[in-house]
């Protein structure tokens, strides 16, 4: 590999700063501004630093509940109902990805290019909106509009993208341990078990963070499937119920203290994980 030269490290450089300037402004100005009140934002301005400190929207958000509901519903009852969403969405995304990853690489099936080529196809579809009506149907007649039905909703089908990189990561698998592990008596699904899936951990974790944190923000499938039941929202959509019912007035000092409050918990399983994730993502792309 060629040595690099100065004007191209200082492009480079100037390019990561741009960009982490660009990514984290918005992100300073969200924690500022859920120390402010809702005046001082509806007023404007770009102040990183509030004129008067107030946790009122801190305060809102963690006692938040529905005028209408029986029960009062917190800040912790809306996050348990996201935390068991994203877990069984998590585990059923990662198993079904990475069985079908194990299938196109180690299986000799006919059509298995073409089916291959069909997934990778997907990419380039936005599912989402078209198979949102079907699926709502669906679920409407087998009774499935609860936290359960929206965690198999939002995993079934492989993601394209989620494939291709475990597929990658299997491709630096050697084959000589499928046929070592056959000989020893193991079947497909005993190699796939007992021997790939071991190895796959990298990959496999980070294949999880992305599907946690895709799940966690989720917002549309969970507001329209659980709108029967408030009791059972996720996080997300209970902070912009809660923002959106205060008034004519959105309450976006509510919305950006729930919105710093949301994203704590993703932020700490990235960190647990960040080792694993860039392993996983790297080894992933390079044979991909």
């Amino acid at each position: 590999m060629k040595n690099i030269s100065t004007v191209e490290k200082v492009v480079i450089y100037a390019l990561l700063v741009i960009i982490s300037v660009i990514v984290l402004i918005p992100l300073a100005y969200t924690f500022s501004a859920s120390f402010k009140s809702n005046q001082e934002i509806l007023a404007g301005g770009i102040n990183l630093i509030p004129r008067q400190f107030t946790v009122e929207g801190y305060k809102e958000v963690w006692n938040m509940a529905g005028k209408t509901l029986k029960d009062k519903v917190t800040f912790a009852d809306y996050a348990w109902n996201s935390i068991k969403i994203c877990t069984l969405t998590t585990i059923l995304s990662v198993v079904s990805t990475s069985m079908a990853s194990y299938c196109f690489s180690r299986g000799n099936f006919p059509g298995r290019k073409f089916l291959y080529g069909f997934f990778l196809a997907t990419m380039f579809i936005a599912a989402g909106s078209i198979t949102m009506y079907p699926q709502l149907q669906i679920t409407s007649k087998l009774g499935m509009n609860n936290w359960w039905g929206v965690a198999i909703i939002e995993s079934v089908g492989a993601s394209a993208s989620n494939l291709f990189l475990t597929l990658g990561y299997l491709r630096t698998i050697p084959k000589e341990m499928d046929e070592s592990a056959k000989i020893d008596g193991c079947t497909f699904f005993g190699t796939y078990w007992r021997i790939i899936m071991p190895l796959s951990i990298p990959i496999l974790g980070t294949l999880a963070l992305l599907k946690f944190k895709g799940s966690w923000n989720s917002f549309l499938m969970p507001r329209l499937m659980l709108a029967s039941d408030p009791t059972e929202m996720t996080l997300v959509v209970a902070v912009y119920n809660l923002a959106k019912g205060k008034g004519t007035a959105t309450a976006y000092n509510i919305m950006m203290a729930g919105s710093v409050l949301s994203i704590l918990p993703i932020m700490i399983v990235f960190v647990l994980m960040n080792r694993t994730f860039i392993e996983g993502i790297t080894q992933g792309a390079v044979k991909g």
